[in-house]
């Protein structure tokens, strides 16, 4: 999820990706589209009841037996979508019980989980739900998968409506200055102590003023956009620095001089077999004893110990083996 970006508004085409699960939608222009702004992940509902998203009749979705080939189709295309598992302006569905939509909820991820990079609970969950209900809903659905889960609200914002969920959606509504975008972004990030997606801030994600908009929210911290943006760099995830290797030379010839001293001890006094090996990036060693416990013409009967710590690049490993042997 770090560093992505989508563009779910393009209402000059009429288009919110968002409902690009009906089967009505352009999906063709859509995708087009958005791998033309830059995009690396889509957004999708996986149910509406009433949120048209600026035309062309979408706002009517049911799950639907050939999903499964649509978010293949995506993916190959790298575009990874992100569910979307409650629309707003849809009462038919946000009035319906928590249980029932913990069963949406568990559908969804038993189905479409290897596909997808994540979870939106809801848009503008405010708008139809407490906090504590969204966040029994959050609770109910990390139990479930071990993808993301994230949480969007309308503009006015109330940290407890995420406080339990990975990721902050962040809406800071529109017309708003790059200047206050970071701010708001700024507040989410400090309030929240969560990693927050300015999510939507502009009704034409394909636009110079929504693309200004979402570097400045990167600027000010946010890891990802849903709402278009020029930059490619926004809040990736460092990747862990490698080891100083001259460093863990020194601490594996250390280690080894220290155990090749008891090794010898074991050795020289009780017969101790030593095994050492040592190289740029590999270093092995340990001790192995094979006492005999039977042995008669061609039958015998052993008992090994054997003992040994491996350091491999970043990996560390250690293995105490106890085995029988003989022959019979």
């Amino acid at each position: 999820m770090h560093g992505h970006s989508a563009s779910f508004l393009m209402l000059d085409s009429k288009w919110m990706t968002l409902n690009y699960l009906h089967p009505n939608a352009d999906k063709v222009g859509m995708r087009n589209a958005a791998k033309a702004n830059g995009d690396t992940h889509i957004y999708l509902y996986t149910r509406n009841g009433g949120d048209n998203g600026g035309g062309f009749n979408l706002s009517s979705i049911s799950p639907q037996p050939d999903w499964e080939a649509r978010l293949d189709e995506l993916n190959n295309m790298g575009l990874k979508p992100v569910l979307w598992l409650t629309p707003d302006d849809s009462p038919s569905i946000v009035n319906q019980s928590l249980d029932a939509q913990k069963a949406h909820f568990s559908n969804m991820v038993a189905r479409f989980d290897s596909r997808v990079t994540g979870y939106v609970t809801c848009l503008e969950c405010d708008e139809y739900w407490s906090a504590a209900q969204v966040q029994a809903l959050v609770a109910h659905l990390k139990s479930q998968t071990t993808k993301p889960v994230g949480v969007h609200m309308t503009p006015h914002f109330k940290a407890e409506y995420f406080a339990n969920a990975d990721y902050v959606f962040l809406q800071t509504g529109f017309n708003k200055t790059p200047e206050q975008v970071k701010a708001m972004v700024a507040h989410a990030i400090a309030v929240t102590g969560k990693p927050v997606v300015a999510s939507e801030y502009h009704l034409e994600s394909r636009s110079a003023t929504a693309r200004a908009l979402g570097d400045a929210a990167c600027a000010a911290g946010a890891i990802g956009t849903g709402n278009g943006r020029s930059i490619m760099y926004c809040g990736a995830e460092e990747t862990p620095k490698k080891k100083n290797n001259d460093s863990d030379m020194a601490m594996a010839v250390v280690g080894l001089a220290f155990v090749a001293f008891g090794a010898y001890y074991l050795h020289t006094n009780y017969d101790f077999e030593l095994k050492f090996d040592l190289t740029d990036n590999y270093q092995t060693y340990g001790t192995k004893k094979t006492f005999n416990l039977f042995e008669k013409d061609d039958n015998s009967l052993n008992f090994e110990m054997d003992f040994s710590h491996t350091t491999a690049d970043d990996v560390v490993s250690n293995k105490v083996l106890f085995a029988l042997t003989g022959t019979f």
